[in-house]
């Protein structure tokens, strides 16, 4: 039976076109959802002397992640060649059932263009990407030469904010059992008499809730601030080794690969625990193996 070949599809640009990877809706809910719980609920519950600097920096650190995180979607990584050519029609798509590479000496196939010496031609985009290292489905892009450093300032910039961000939700957390009067230094207070009463979205917009909301949402933020700060602290050591060894994601992966293939040959050649008890029969078994044809 003939496999029916990939119908021709249109190369992706960029991290904004569509369809959105679900894994980048993720990323963007869960940067607003600790830039909403830092604005509206934990800052305004700092001493007042640490509030300004606190909003500062915060603000500075989400706007640093922003522009890094925004640039590196927005850069089109594909090779300079390819970039001038593809985006007007449809492009046959990387089928491995009938192709098993569509770069050879430095051409790509599908792209009808010369490439460089690093580029792959990444199905996902359904083009050549210049110096890839890997697709990021957190970006909705490729990650290769052109948009490298904005990706790796992207997860170091997220690294540092995690730190700070559980720095201050644990803080706050503690304060909660041992001085709550800490936290409730807001002039808005002043007409609160219940100690379980607590504002949220202060300072413009106050409302009041009871003391286990608050500490739900901090409870449930420092939960996915943690779980976030080990993925990006695994990316981000991960990235560093490779800069320090030369590497790219790709490298690294083909050679992880190239290494078990090794393992595998040797292995098979190795006499099973039958032949090494019987070494006349593994001897048989060589010679037969080793036999001209």
């Amino acid at each position: 039976m003939v496999k029916e070949v990939a119908p021709p599809r249109w190369s992706r640009v960029n991290g904004w076109s569509k369809p959105f990877d679900p894994f980048q809706v993720v990323a963007w809910a869960m940067l607003l959802t600790h830039v909403l719980a830092m604005f509206c609920v934990f800052i305004p519950m700092l001493p007042r002397e640490w509030q300004y600097v606190t909003y500062a920096v915060t603000s500075g650190g989400f706007v640093l992640h922003y522009i890094a995180y925004v640039t590196a979607m927005t850069i089109d990584p594909a090779e300079a060649s390819v970039r001038c050519k593809i985006y007007g029609a449809p492009r046959p798509s990387f089928d491995r059932a009938h192709q098993a590479h569509v770069i050879q000496d430095q051409y790509c196939s599908l792209c009808d263009a010369v490439v460089s010496m690093k580029a792959k031609h990444c199905r996902t985009c359904n083009k050549c990407v210049s110096g890839f290292d890997h697709h990021c489905k957190w970006m909705n892009n490729c990650v290769g030469s052109r948009n490298y450093w904005w990706f790796f300032s992207s997860i170091a910039s997220a690294f540092t904010g995690l730190l700070g961000i559980i720095a201050i939700v644990m803080y706050i957390l503690i304060q909660h059992f041992i001085n709550p009067e800490a936290l409730r230094e807001d002039p808005h207070y002043g007409a609160i008499s219940s100690q379980g009463t607590w504002l949220l979205f202060l300072p413009f917009f106050p409302v009041r809730t009871k003391t286990l909301v608050v500490v739900s949402i901090e409870m449930f933020v420092l939960l996915l601030a943690s779980l976030c700060l080990v993925v990006i602290t695994y990316l981000l050591f991960f990235h560093i080794y490779l800069l320090c060894n030369g590497l790219t994601t790709l490298s690294y992966v083909k050679r992880g690969s190239e290494q078990a293939s090794k393992v595998s040959v040797l292995s098979s050649n190795l006499p099973t625990a039958k032949q090494a008890d019987n070494p006349l029969s593994s001897a048989r078994s060589s010679q037969r193996r080793w036999q001209p044809e």
